[in-house]
């Protein structure tokens, strides 16, 4: 806003950056028509100045694009799920839908953002945050957001998601209900909340057993949960189970046990969390924890077509998560067990 608390216009970011009115437009609607540190620095002036473009007075615009925008951060068989769920819906409702892809990349997301204002879209379902805080600072009026698989704290955007804080509760018990006391965790970057909330749920369960030294950080992908499992055999006293913050890392935890000769679940129990396609594939198919990622696609894309009619609509929409059991988890064996002479 301007000193006199006027709204501040295009022309008030062009004299204040030193760049023509039109340079402040193609930021917002042609980006790649500027150079990376000319669009940059004009992005940092709008939120800075929090211009708003009127988008009222913008007459072929107004009309509906009936397009939307998928954003995930990974391209990873998960989001794809979600992204299929999202395109039945979208069939459906007469939409067509684009996937965007921010390699967890904040000014990525904020293209698609940009995109919207522009009208090139009606609105988004963002598949976690690259960077929650930054929606949640931001000055800018945000397009139209559902926030699908988990809420973005600080905003009280329209949500379809699952509880990963009880899930990750769920999972870790199992292995507790299993006789298993060292209990590991390798979890998501921090950096992703949903990761946070799994990490949680982990830490919750565990109560008073809980041993930060047995928690690993990777990033979601098969060889971060590798080398978090390699890090974890070889502890003075290593873990009986591992929780693993998705499929992928658990997939890399089962191939760092069998990498050192031992087995699963005979010597260490593993479940992830999410239950892809792969998890029933892998040998030994995958204890997890079941998302219903389609289905959460499907509900979001129904949800943003009710947000963008202004039609009354549930706004925090929880699915039920479930474990599903298959063969990469077993009772723990006592030292005892282990240490007893064969007959």
């Amino acid at each position: 806003m301007t000193d006199d608390a006027r709204p501040t216009t295009i022309t008030d970011v062009a004299v204040e950056l030193g760049v023509s009115i039109a340079t402040v437009s193609r930021a917002l609607t042609r980006p790649e028509l500027l150079s990376q540190e000319t669009r940059a620095r004009v992005l940092e002036g709008i939120e800075r100045l929090g211009y708003q473009p009127n988008l009222l007075a913008r007459d072929l615009r107004l009309r509906e694009s009936k397009v939307a925008f998928v954003i995930v951060p990974s391209l990873s068989p998960f989001f794809l799920e979600v992204f299929r769920g999202v395109e039945k819906a979208a069939r459906k409702t007469g939409y067509s839908v684009l996937m965007g892809h921010t390699d967890r990349d904040p000014a990525r997301e904020q293209v698609f953002f940009d995109q919207v204002a522009a009208r090139r879209a009606d609105g988004i379902i963002l598949v976690t945050s690259s960077r929650a805080s930054a929606i949640v600072s931001r000055k800018q009026r945000l397009p139209p957001i559902v926030a699908a698989l988990e809420q973005i704290d600080g905003r009280p955007l329209p949500t379809v998601r699952v509880d990963h804080t009880a899930a990750a509760v769920a999972a870790t018990e199992y292995l507790l209900e299993l006789g298993h006391r060292r209990v590991a965790h390798i979890s998501g970057p921090m950096i992703s909340p949903m990761a946070v909330h799994r990490l949680e749920g982990y830490q919750q369960a565990m109560g008073p057993g809980f041993d930060a030294g047995l928690c690993i950080e990777g990033d979601f992908t098969i060889r971060s949960g590798e080398l978090a499992m390699g890090l974890l055999l070889g502890r003075q006293d290593p873990p009986t189970a591992v929780f693993a913050g998705n499929d992928e890392m658990a997939i890399g935890a089962v191939r760092a046990v069998k990498s050192a000769g031992l087995r699963v679940p005979e010597d260490i129990s593993i479940i992830g969390f999410d239950d892809q396609r792969i998890a029933g594939l892998y040998d030994p198919p995958l204890t997890t924890v079941h998302v219903p990622t389609a289905e959460i696609g499907y509900r979001s894309m129904l949800l943003l077509e009710r947000v963008l009619a202004h039609s009354a609509a549930d706004r925090d929409i929880v699915l039920p998560t479930k474990i599903t059991v298959r063969a990469t988890t077993a009772p723990c064996k006592t030292r005892l067990d282990r240490a007893a002479p064969s007959t």
